[in-house]
This record gives C-alpha cells, sequence and structure tokens, in this order.
C-alpha cells in the first residue's frame, strides 16, 4: 500500500499487515508523526461501493431484458416502432393470429401502364375486446399443384392503420403485376409483432 505524509506529501509504499487496524508513523524526510488509519477499512469501502455498482448494473440489464421480452405487447403499445425489433430477433406473437379475424378476400384484375395486374382486397377486424397493434400481412400466390409452368409469389403489405380498436375493421387492398390469372391460390397470414 502506498501512504503520503500530510506534511511535505513524501510517499512511501509500505506492506498492508505492517500498518494493520491503523498505526502511528513517522515521515523520514521532515519528520512529522500522524496516525495512519487502517486500510483494510478503506480497501472493505471501495470493494463495497465497487460490489455495489455491479449488482446495480446487473439488476438493471435483468429488468430490461426482463420488460423486453415478458411485456412485449406493453413496450409495443408505449413504443409501436418497437414491433419491428420484435420482428428482427423473432420474438413471436402468440396472439396475434387470435386477435384478428380476416375475411372477404376477393381478386381483381387492373390494368396499368399496358400491364395487368391482380390485385387482392380484404377485411381485417379486431375481434378481441383490446386496442390491438395492427400486424402487417404475408401475402403469397401460388398456381395450383396440376399447372405448369408452376407460378409463386411472396410479398408484404404494410397496413397504413397502426392501431385497430376493440371490433374495428379496415379493408386492405394490394396489387402485382404480371400473375397468370388461371388455378391461383392466395394465402394470406399476420406478421407477428
Amino acid at each position: 500500500m502506498i501512504i503520503s505524509c500530510p506534511n511535505c506529501s513524501s510517499k512511501y509504499s509500505i506492506h498492508a499487515n505492517v500498518i494493520g487496524e491503523g498505526k502511528m508513523v513517522r515521515c523520514t524526510i521532515c519528520g512529522t508523526t500522524w496516525q495512519q488509519g487502517s486500510i483494510y477499512k478503506q480497501e472493505k469501502r471501495e470493494d463495497l461501493v465497487k460490489n455495489l455498482q455491479i449488482t446495480t448494473f446487473w439488476f438493471i440489464v435483468f429488468i430490461c431484458i426482463f420488460s423486453l421480452i415478458f411485456a412485449k405487447n406493453a413496450v409495443i403499445n408505449f413504443w409501436p416502432a418497437s414491433a419491428s425489433f420484435y420482428e428482427a430477433i423473432g420474438v413471436k406473437d402468440s396472439e396475434t393470429s387470435s386477435a384478428f379475424s380476416i375475411k372477404d378476400i376477393s381478386s381483381f384484375f387492373i390494368r396499368k401502364d399496358d400491364k395487368l395486374y391482380m390485385g387482392i382486397k380484404g377485411e381485417l377486424t379486431n375481434i378481441t375486446n383490446d386496442v390491438q397493434m395492427v400486424p402487417g400481412l404475408t401475402i403469397s400466390l401460388r398456381s395450383d399443384d396440376n399447372v405448369t409452368p408452376s407460378f409463386n409469389s411472396s410479398w408484404n403489405h404494410e397496413l397504413t392503420c397502426k392501431k385497430l380498436l376493440p371490433n374495428q375493421k379496415i379493408i386492405f387492398e394490394t396489387d402485382l403485376k404480371s400473375i397468370p390469372y388461371t388455378d391461383i391460390i392466395c394465402e394470406i397470414k399476420l406478421n407477428t409483432l
């Protein structure tokens, strides 16, 4: 341990066992004597502060991780942009599919810029008694297995409405160009939040 003279600031390296719980010491340079306190108490205090800081840090990390995983819906309701974070890390929402109903799906064809587009239209309804964050949709179109050449296309469709009130409905509509228009099977899935 290093001790310092209070008068001339001379420094001395002394083994901690020599000082023990405290001892009167004298500076060999200026002759000043003083009571040197126990280094053990100072080290114990420093260790206690360090351990308290480490414990506090890990407690905060644990609370943050716990909140992110187990209070996901509350986090998404507070900060809707976090839904994409949960999707990116693969945390699935088991309640998403049971919170919504997709019905009245229909297809239509339109011509834009001399190209044929197939449109998909449907209705998304919040079937719970709570306000729900609106997930995106994954729309898949594929040809019947017996048709050659086969066709398979899938795309994501984000809805403009971000929240649905209980029993509220919204109409979604999307289109994809250059679709063969015979024997097409359509599947629509809710993305997880």
